[in-house]
């Protein structure tokens, strides 16, 4: 069977090498060899595009890539075999080969993965980074199985060279005992280079995997992280509030309490009186006028701490409610702001202007967190050191279906640099007093997001600060949920 191989190869090596003989014309002589090395040169040349289009359609499967590069070299090479090997650390892998018959396997097999070491012509081939060409193994000694069971006797051997570092080779043997060409030598280089390629392309695509992969988990906690620093922002500024709500209700229930317990020693005098029969008109008339007294000053005090409690609410409990409600804007911004005055220096004051009736069905808890963050945010910032100063909130319409809600203070201000960045996740010039630089993060995601909305700032140092909120009376369905 292997020498049948060979009388075939040597019909084509006739064909292909056409000799002169006697009478014949020289000039058709030389035309024909030139038809014939141009019609081998574009079969080279189109075998090596269909090798680069493979890389290209499928960057990440060198099996049919080497396939390919295997069959084109035994075609073109007018070669019995052809194999492509791979180097893993310190051994020679076979990975793709042509024309072996089932005992050329089994030897391959047995010889497969070789040591580096080994003086095997493939590993000498890649140990020593260099071509070797042998016109006949039986004579320069490098007999193999493979050669027992193919019979080949001629190899060319070209390694795969990757910044002076062979990774691999490729093979091409036939049964005759003489030297591929020059053409064919430099054929399989390319194959060997566009080998390169194909397994530099699996290796950089498999990196930017994982590189790509390694950058979502990333992000992915990074994002857990921020989360989670939001939400310890909002209960922080919660805790705040909670503080000077605390403080706050203290004063009218405390007032409550003293009177009440002036009341009740009064009635134990009242009662002494009656007992002892010394109950005069003018005693029954002072006690009645203080019984009244004390009555009113509770119901005041209590009714103040029950209007506190509700602000509070406004501010605290309704921001936890995902669901949209109706509700009026001006209400609602008035709420919020008496909740926050509590828990401010007395430094610094807030005015509220809204215009009646702006209907909303909207989330008020959200938007009252983004009115606490602008106020505490501004009162941190833009007043530092106790500086006395004042904020400003008004709400009107804005158009049809919108309303717009403008914050202003007359404070230090922002350089151009601290506004580029006022609104980025972390960014803050008070780190070191605590600040964690979310406030304003956490504003306009819930008027962009949430609220559906857009927002503006402009600043100058020593000017103030303005804030545009415009967000629509109808919140948008898509952002329920927190």
């Amino acid at each position: 069977m292997p020498r049948k191989r060979g009388n075939a190869a040597k019909k084509v090596a006739r064909v292909a090498s056409p000799t002169k003989t006697e009478g014949e014309d020289p000039a058709k002589t030389e035309a024909a060899q030139l038809a014939l090395e141009l019609q081998e040169a574009r079969e080279r040349q189109a075998a090596t595009a269909e090798v680069l289009s493979l890389i290209a359609d499928a960057p990440t499967d060198l099996l049919p890539v080497f396939d390919r590069i295997v069959r084109n070299a035994a075609r073109l090479c007018q070669s019995v075999l052809s194999a492509v090997y791979r180097r893993d650390g310190e051994h020679v892998h076979l990975v793709a080969h042509d024309q072996f018959s089932p005992e050329s396997v089994a030897a391959v097999r047995k010889a497969y993965p070789a040591p580096l070491t080994s003086n095997n012509l493939i590993s000498v081939a890649i140990r020593e980074r260099r071509v070797v060409h042998e016109p006949d193994v039986l004579v320069s000694g490098g007999y193999s199985e493979l050669q027992r069971t193919s019979g080949y006797r001629s190899i060319l051997i070209v390694p795969m060279l990757r910044d002076e570092a062979a990774i691999g080779a490729i093979a091409v043997m036939r049964l005759e005992p003489q030297l591929f060409s020059k053409a064919q030598v430099e054929l399989l280089k390319t194959f060997a280079g566009q080998a390169v390629i194909a397994i530099e392309n699996t290796r950089l695509f498999t990196e930017v995997q994982e590189r790509t992969r390694q950058l979502s988990q990333s992000l992915e906690d990074l994002r857990a992280t921020q989360d989670s620093l939001v939400q310890t922002e909002k209960l922080a500024a919660l805790g705040r509030l909670v503080a000077g709500g605390a403080h706050e209700i203290n004063t009218p229930v405390g007032t409550s309490l003293t009177v009440a317990s002036a009341f009740i020693n009064k009635t134990n005098r009242f009662e002494a009186d009656v007992a002892s029969g010394n109950v005069r008109r003018s005693t029954l008339t002072e006690f009645i006028a203080a019984s009244r007294e004390a009555a009113s000053q509770i119901m005041v005090n209590l009714g103040n701490a029950v209007e506190l409690i509700q602000s509070f609410k406004q501010v605290a409990a309704d921001r936890n409610i995902s669901d949209r409600r109706s509700f009026d804007l001006g209400q609602v911004t008035e709420q919020v702001v008496k909740g926050l005055r509590f828990g401010l220096r007395s430094q610094l004051t807030v005015n509220v202007e809204c215009e009646p009736n702006l209907a909303m069905n909207s989330y008020s808890g959200p938007y009252g967190q983004v009115l606490t963050n602008l106020v505490l945010n501004s009162a941190v910032h833009a007043f530092p050191d106790g500086a006395r100063g004042s904020i400003q909130i008004t709400a009107r319409a804005s158009g049809k279906d919108n309303v717009e809600v403008l914050f202003s203070d007359d404070g230090c201000g922002m350089s151009p640099e601290v506004r580029r960045q006022v609104f980025d996740p972390f960014f803050t010039t008070r780190r070191d007093q605590g600040s964690t630089g979310l406030g304003l993060h956490i504003v306009h995601n819930i008027v962009t997001n949430r609220l559906g909305g857009r927002i503006n700032l402009e600043t100058r140092p020593g000017a103030g600060t303005k804030i545009r909120i415009v967000v629509p009376r109808e919140a948008p369905l898509e952002f329920a949920a927190e």
